[in-house]
């Protein structure tokens, strides 16, 4: 790549010096992107049905993306730094902006997620054990290597190797995000294979675990307040969880939860846990609420929309949240809008009514990897930014950083978008 780094309407990195950071360099690009308005929200909901001319359609196949300075009339580019790490950290599977602003990583240590993780169940390889080093860590965003064990983690069923155990090391890392700096970790010999991470309007941090297949409540002082899905046991059911990617809490402490890799559904369930709702289907179709493996969640609460990443259908499908109050109430998992034909999309996060995500390569390997920035208002696709290879999660700060999370190398990078988020 060369020298040049781009910046995004006028976007400024953190002023924090960062030392010697490596700079990437991610083109313009063009791309085909389908955002279409279903016609699935009844009668029921509206009181009358909503006509086809009512829908807006932006179909931005034949329009470029530019990267452009409206006060100064021309293209101008963003500047994509990786975060030095003051610490190597493993597998980086989830990333969250705490309430005093910090970065949070939740990630593997020294596990990776291999054709031994899990048998053909689905039961992860008890063998493994939990692991063994911190698995959360607190990171200083302004200056931002683990060995690594291969061991089959699961069987053909899902089910992971209990052999394995859960990790020993720290799971969760707070960085300070002005430099990298490992501030604090946790987690330790409380998972078997991290996955989402999501932290609430309160400071509750919420994860998934693919291994034992639970989604667990941490308090702001990392002790599991609430467990959901049966230990090590993969399922079906209203108890059980196959392989769970992401949660998403609303401020009245409702959450959903991507019950991901193996049911493609999503759950919605109350502040005490107890399930009111799911929808979504692991259907090798292409209707709405059929998911290939929903990835990852983004709620819009005042627009009472609950986003999908359904990340093998290369698609991001919203729905209602059901969280509105009244008799006109529209029930969850009403589909309201899609955006299609966007690649393997791996993470989605919203800000400010503009959904930000990253994907991957598509199966046929024609689109590239690229974050997108759609405003949530006009259906228009913003900015698009090539060449991130291998993201898996994203998070957003209050001052319009992107943070992505890339495997193999395990790092950070940060991008700035002011203006968008």
């Amino acid at each position: 790549m060369s020298n040049d780094a781009v910046r995004l309407n006028k976007g400024a990195m953190p002023k924090a010096p960062i030392d010697q950071p490596q700079i990437l360099t991610f083109s313009e690009m063009t791309n085909r992107v389908l955002f279409t308005y279903l016609l699935a929200i009844s009668s029921v909901a509206f009181g009358s049905p909503i006509q086809e001319n009512d829908l807006d359609l932006y179909d931005l196949r034949e329009r470029e993306p530019t990267i452009f300075d409206e006060e100064e009339g021309k293209d101008i580019k963003n500047e994509a730094f990786i975060l030095p790490l003051s610490k190597n950290l493993g597998e980086i599977s989830g990333l969250a902006m705490d309430l005093k602003g910090r970065l949070v990583a939740f990630h593997r240590a020294d596990r990776e997620w291999n054709e031994k993780s899990f048998d053909e169940n689905d039961v992860f390889n008890k063998e493994l054990g939990p692991i063994k080093n911190s698995t959360i860590s607190v990171i200083d965003k302004n200056n931002g290597k683990h060995n690594v064990t291969i061991v089959k983690s699961f069987d053909e069923n899902d089910v992971f190797n209990k052999e394995l155990g859960p990790i020993k090391n720290s799971t969760i890392s707070v960085i300070d995000k002005n430099n990298g700096k490992i501030i604090e970790e946790h987690g330790k010999d409380l998972f078997y294979m991290p996955h989402g991470l999501t932290i609430d309007d309160k400071g509750n941090y919420w994860v998934t675990d693919v291994g034992s297949h639970q989604v667990h409540k941490l308090d702001k002082s990392f002790r599991p307040v609430l467990s959901l899905g049966e230990k090590l046991v993969p399922g079906n059911d209203h108890q059980h969880f196959c392989k769970p990617t992401d949660i998403a809490v609303s401020k009245n402490g409702y959450f959903f939860v991507a019950d991901g890799y193996c049911n493609s559904r999503v759950l919605k369930f109350d502040p005490n846990g107890k399930l009111v709702d799911s929808f979504g289907a692991a259907i090798d179709d292409f209707g709405p609420s059929d998911f290939i493996v929903p990835h990852s969640l983004a709620l819009i609460e005042d627009l009472n929309l609950i986003c999908v990443a359904d990340r093998d259908n290369e698609r991001v499908q919203c729905f209602s949240a059901g969280l509105a109050e009244g008799h006109r109430t529209i029930p969850a998992g009403i589909p309201i809008t899609s955006a299609e034909q966007l690649g393997r999309v791996y993470a989605i996060r919203e800000k400010n009514h503009y959904l930000i995500g990253v994907t991957g390569r598509d199966e046929e390997d024609q689109l590239q990897p690229q974050l997108f920035v759609m405003d949530m208002n006009t259906g228009k696709a913003n900015t698009f930014i090539e060449g991130i290879e291998n993201a898996h999660a994203l998070t957003v700060s209050d001052d319009g950083t992107v943070y992505i999370s890339q495997m193999h190398p395990n790092q950070i990078i940060q991008i700035s978008l002011p203006n968008q988020a």
